[in-house]
């Protein structure tokens, strides 16, 4: 009787490994089960939306870049404006969340930088943005019900009211998410009286946009882009497959500090073999 050739024998080993390996990999015990699942999905979610970015990220650059024009801005009053573009989810949000959260860890530096968050699917026009930059620097009751001739007139307003007793005003951070559809503003009025306080020196602010179009600033009047710094920020998701596994591994996988050293072995060790197969 012909024997079955070595290459078809060790295949054949190797898928009933697999198998072997995948039936014993799922094999959680149920003690304590639901408190210990209720955990887990506890653990897993913080990891998920901490936005923070991974150690193996090569967004070292864009972050550094950020950190300056910031740092700048608070401890020099130096204006600043940038564009932060990339398609979606390349990670432009969470490179701007982890670094303001470094900047608030400088006790320096974040005590005494106000943000204001505006998105272009939210704010439709310049009045509704208007209103909301009022409101989120809690500035409603000294508005009250004065009457402003302009646009302009009223934002110089709000930011003159934020000046300290040194008369030195407060550095604000304007982070325009959609940047794009601020572009289609009427006038885009908004966007071109952020700029010029940029360029005036009057109070200390940074306008930090995040588009996905490449074309943004072709979207630009020209009086709107005569006063925009031009510095563009590039964040293009460069992982690997191989890399991306990796990340995914660690955030699912549970810490060493896990009440259940049992049930964190053994789930710890299914997210590496569940890996593991994906990967090859």
């Amino acid at each position: 009787m012909p024997r079955t050739p070595a290459r078809k024998r060790v295949s054949k080993q190797k898928e009933e490994s697999t198998v072997k390996v995948r039936k014993e990999g799922i094999r959680i015990k149920q003690e304590n089960t639901d408190e210990n699942y209720d955990i887990l999905q506890k653990s897993i979610r913080e990891k998920l939306f901490d936005n923070q970015l991974p150690e193996t990220h090569a967004f070292k650059e864009q972050k550094k870049h950020l950190l300056e024009i910031l740092k700048r801005c608070v401890k020099l009053g130096e204006s600043n404006s940038a564009l932060l573009i990339g398609p979606r989810g390349a990670g432009k949000s969470m490179l701007i969340k982890d670094t303001l959260k470094e900047v608030h860890a400088a006790i320096d530096v974040g005590k005494n930088l106000l943000q204001v968050h505006l998105n272009g699917l939210l704010q439709t026009d310049d009045r509704i943005a208007l209103k909301e930059i009022t409101r989120q620097l809690k500035l409603d009751n000294v508005v009250g019900d004065k009457v402003f001739g302009s646009f302009s007139e009223n934002l110089a307003f709000l930011l003159d009211a934020l000046k300290a007793g040194s008369k030195e005003s407060k550095p604000v951070l304007f982070l325009l998410d959609e940047f794009d559809l601020f572009a289609h503003h009427h006038n885009q009025t908004l966007l071109y009286n952020l700029f010029d306080i940029c360029q005036s020196a009057q109070t200390p602010i940074v306008v930090i946009g995040l588009t996905c179009r490449l074309d943004v600033v072709e979207l630009l009047e020209k009086r709107v882009k005569s006063r925009f710094s031009h510095r563009q920020i590039h964040v293009f998701n460069t992982l690997t497959f191989e890399e991306f596994m990796d990340v995914a591994e660690t955030k699912l996988q549970l810490p060493n500090d896990f009440q259940d050293k049992c049930f964190m072995k053994q789930w710890n060790n299914e997210v590496k073999v569940i890996s593991f197969f994906n990967f090859w």
